[in-house]
């Protein structure tokens, strides 16, 4: 995660935010190592080692469910057209906390939001991590054209390797195009196209009008009101969808 602080030295609320994230995951991490140096010490390894297991269970069993499924899709858009408001969601495919949106919170938005028609989902993704994730988003922008891209953002997130590992190769992404129904040989030979170029770059300049500074970034519009920036204390559901319903009020 790159942050970036503004002309006067200080963070921007969004930087913030993603700060306070951090230091939750710092902390966490710091429990997670005291509490096994506890049951370690009474003799209790078997039982960190069911937690651990039970944790992967329920990620996998999660990732199993398709929140996709019977929504309209459109080259970048998730959700009706006629939807009156449109949440812009940049993101970076080798983005961790991007990861943590997509899996973990993007499918409570889909089904209380975008199946509703309240919302509708515009993925806009632009390079922040590095060079590799440049393929992955041409990946995702050419996969649009199966409307497949956001099927195919969260199949890459469930293959996410270490940032700038070079894990985002031909091979991850035919591998996870199979997955999720689309044509991985078509999605490989469109990625360098101008069209998908042009997707790129118009990303990027709206990420600049939009003031974005990191990913995941979400950016608001209802109609007659200007696009603004939702500004979230957390990533889990229930934060992410209380400032979601402040947001729309």
């Amino acid at each position: 995660m790159r942050l970036e602080t503004n002309p006067s030295g200080t963070l921007s609320s969004v930087e913030r935010n993603r700060l306070l994230l951090l230091a939750g995951a710092v902390a966490v991490a710091a429990i997670v190592v005291v509490a096994a140096i506890v049951i370690a010490g009474r003799g209790g390894g078997s039982a960190g080692t069911t937690s651990t297991s039970a944790s992967v269970d329920q990620t996998s069993t999660a990732a199993q469910a398709d929140p996709f499924a019977g929504v309209p899709q459109h080259g970048d858009t998730l959700g009706r057209a006629s939807a009156g408001a449109t949440l812009t969601v940049y993101e970076d495919p080798q983005c961790p906390y991007c990861r943590q949106w997509a899996l973990g919170t993007l499918p409570t938005v889909i089904e209380n939001y975008v199946r509703t028609g309240r919302v509708k989902l515009v993925y806009h993704g632009i390079v922040v991590i590095g060079a590799n994730s440049e393929k992955g988003l041409r990946a995702l922008y050419a996969a649009g054209a199966q409307n497949k891209l956001w099927n195919l953002a969260e199949a890459l997130y469930q293959r996410q390797g270490a940032e700038e590992s070079g894990w985002i190769t031909n091979a991850v992404i035919r591998d996870a195009a199979s997955a999720v129904g689309a044509n991985g040989a078509a999605i490989l030979a469109a990625s360098p196209s101008p069209k998908v170029t042009a997707s790129l770059r118009a990303a990027a300049q709206q990420s600049s009008a939009d003031h974005v500074q990191g990913t995941p970034t979400f950016v608001l519009q209802r109609p007659p009101s200007v696009p603004r920036q939702l500004q979230v204390a957390s990533l889990d559901p229930a934060t992410f969808m209380a400032a979601l319903d402040a947001a729309l009020q």
